[in-house]
């Protein structure tokens, strides 16, 4: 059966990169990518987040309404389909702040599991989340995102915790959550392409980033078992390198 998400196969995502990645960042840095990713922000009432301000809300829908139907549209300028991504340590603000995105246009959200900033770390939250002892309410997390959504829901995992985080994924996938982003480490390296291997193991869709620069990068996690591939800081370099990994690992697809 065909899914949402099926036009990501072998596509290219400029992946979230918080304080750079607002939408005229993805419109310059993203043309010609499957997907563009608008984040990652944080919504929180804090007054001192040690985080760019520029990304960073209060949990009330007229501090962000505004500013995601505006940068939402200017991600789309990249041609992309646009998602957004966000953390916070209250799972509420968090929804609503996903349900905004949806409802200013972003084709996907996602929640980021994958920060180990103290205030995540204390509260249980981000990549926390995937420590063993919280996989419950990691459970209820995914399960509140995916009553308040509607369209493709993304999980992006970190690993500071192993192996926790890796089987933390057949957690994800048995609430329903597919589609996981995943920095794996170098994806050239035996370490990053094992790692692929064991996400794909629990029936993931598996985003995979990690040092990738070229297509022959892109090739060994397509070849290693990845669904598609994140670029990050490397598009911060070259704003048209998304572009040409896309049509190269199209062109190589045709051969």
């Amino acid at each position: 059966m065909a899914q949402p998400w099926d036009s990501l196969r072998r596509g290219v995502v400029l992946a979230e990169l918080g304080g750079w990645g607002d939408g005229p960042y993805c419109a310059r840095h993203g043309k010609g990518a499957a997907l563009v990713m608008m984040g990652t922000y944080i919504v929180d009432s804090g007054t001192s987040v040690p985080y760019d301000p520029a990304f960073v809300f209060k949990p009330d829908r007229s501090a962000y309404t505004d500013y995601l139907s505006r940068h939402v549209a200017a991600a789309r300028e990249s041609g992309a389909a646009v998602g957004v991504s966000v953390v916070s340590v209250d799972i509420e603000h968090t929804v609503d702040f996903l349900r905004a995105a949806e409802e200013a246009g972003a084709d996907c959200t996602s929640l980021c599991l994958h920060s180990v900033m103290d205030m995540f770390l204390r509260a249980g939250m981000s990549s926390a989340l995937l420590w063993r002892e919280n996989w419950p309410r990691l459970r209820q997390c995914l399960t509140l995102c995916r009553q308040a959504l509607i369209r493709p829901f993304i999980a992006k995992i970190g690993f500071s915790r192993l192996p926790d985080a890796e089987q933390a994924v057949g957690e994800i996938t048995a609430a329903g959550v597919h589609l996981i982003h995943a920095n794996v480490g170098r994806v050239t390296a035996t370490e990053g392409q094992d790692r692929i291997r064991r996400l794909k193991a629990h029936g993931a869709f598996v985003i995979a980033g990690g040092g990738i620069s070229s297509a022959d990068h892109a090739v060994s996690a397509l070849e290693a078992g990845a669904d598609a591939v994140a670029v990050g800081t490397a598009a911060m370099k070259d704003p048209a390198l998304c572009g040409k990994l896309q049509t190269a690992l199209r062109e190589r697809r045709r051969r």
